[in-house]
């Protein structure tokens, strides 16, 4: 079984090319528009990895982090933060609220490819995967 990506930003673009480009990678992608979608894709589905941008309407990405973070069900969901918000405070906020990787838009595939394989556990083939994914 492949692992369970879900990507919620509210930029349509920016989620359908994540989602094309992990899948064709192997993973099982899911979208969600803002904080509340991914909120309830992750309390009624397994999710691997949220992938969670910060500016979103509903429930903004810290409130979303809060809420994943305190729910005994999805505490343990790895977080990538993947934001335009590229200050320090945002940083480490996002870090005490519990993310598990920081990246700043604009990032490269093989960033992101990076922090997903980081959390994920495996560095196997990381630098050949990810020069055939740029």
């Amino acid at each position: 079984m492949s692992k369970r990506i879900l990507i919620a930003d509210d930029e349509e673009l920016l989620r359908k090319s994540l989602r094309k480009d992990l899948a064709n990678l192997g993973y099982d992608v899911r979208e969600a528009a803002d904080g509340e979608q991914a909120l309830e894709e992750l309390t009624n589905d397994h999710i691997d990895l949220l992938i969670c941008d910060v500016l979103m309407p509903k429930k903004a990405g810290w409130e979303l982090l809060r809420a994943v973070k305190s729910n005994p069900k999805t505490k343990d969901v790895p977080v990538i933060v993947l934001t335009a918000k590229n200050v320090e405070p945002d940083m480490f906020k996002g870090y005490e609220l519990g993310a598990d990787y920081y990246m700043s838009k604009p990032f490269t595939k093989s960033q992101l490819l990076h922090g997903i394989r980081l959390l994920f556990g495996d560095h196997s083939d990381f630098f050949s995967t990810a020069a055939a994914s740029n």
